[in-house]
Order: structure tokens, then sequence, then C-alpha cells
């Protein structure tokens, strides 16, 4: 985990866990479509047993159970694979949040205000009546900070 990148595209992960949200909460919306299982179909050669002796009706509902189950089956699938996305993320986003709010005071305060509340560096120079150069030098602890506590949960921070 690269906790400078994190903080930087904070608000971007951010737009991304709800975007994640929606799609999931919404899944019906964005079900495999028919074509593309027809298509992925088409691409494999079936597997078991074959039989040569089956009547049209036969061969018309086998295939079209195969059908039903390639589907759904993709579709769980597509929405557990979100899900666990959705749940990294949402993790990792928390953690980062907790970790801020770990911090001493002054400096959960300025990161809160940086990186939550998208503050400017200029602003925050302002708020907390000290230099930029100090503003940063103050995010840098922080983030060494923030990467001790990865560290000790055993996350690999780098940055």
């Amino acid at each position: 985990m690269d906790v400078k990148e994190m903080l930087d595209s904070y608000h971007g992960l951010r737009q991304k866990l709800g975007i994640l949200k929606f799609k999931i909460e919404n899944f019906e919306m964005y079900m495999i479509s028919a074509e593309k299982t027809i298509e992925g179909m088409t691409y494999t050669s079936p597997q078991g047993e074959r039989v040569t002796t089956s009547g049209v009706s036969d061969k018309t509902a086998r295939i079209a159970l195969k059908y039903q189950n390639v589907n759904a089956s993709d579709n769980m699938e597509h929405l557990a694979e979100l899900e666990a996305l959705y749940t990294k993320q949402k993790y990792e986003l928390d953690m980062l949040e907790h970790f801020i709010s770990l911090l001493k005071k002054e400096l959960s305060s300025l990161m809160t205000d940086l990186v939550i509340n998208d503050m400017t560096i200029e602003n925050a120079s302002i708020k907390y009546n000290m230099s930029r150069s100090s503003v940063n030098r103050h995010y840098e602890k922080a983030v060494m900070e923030i990467e001790k506590m990865c560290q000790e949960l055993g996350l690999e921070a780098t940055g």
C-alpha cells in the first residue's frame, strides 16, 4: 500500500467506491448480456459426454439449460468480483481515515483538512498559521506515522 498515493488520490478512490457500491446495488443493470454469454460459449468446447442419438427438442433444451447455467454463473462471478473489489477498497479507505484519526491532534486535524476535506496547502497554512513549507513538513511527518501504523498491522507501506 502506497500511503502517499492513497492520500493524494483519496477523493478519486472515494468516488470509485461510490460507483462500485452503485453497481452492486443495481447489479441487474450491469449483468452480463446474453450476447456475451453466447459468444463465450461459441469458443469453448462442450464438456462431458456427448449424446448423438438425441432429437432436436432434446438438443434445444440442453442448449437452453446450458446457456441459462453459464449466464447465471458468469453473472454471479461478476457480482462476486465487484463485491470483493468494493470490500478491499472500502477497507483501505476506512483504515486510512482511522489512521489519520489516530495521529496526534494537530497532525490529525491538518491531515483531515488536507486529505478528507480537500483543503489546499495555502488555505491550510492560513488556517493553522504556519508557512507552506511547515504544512508540507507536517504532512510528511504524518505520512511517516501512517506508514508506521501500516507496518504494525503487517501491511507493506511504500512511499
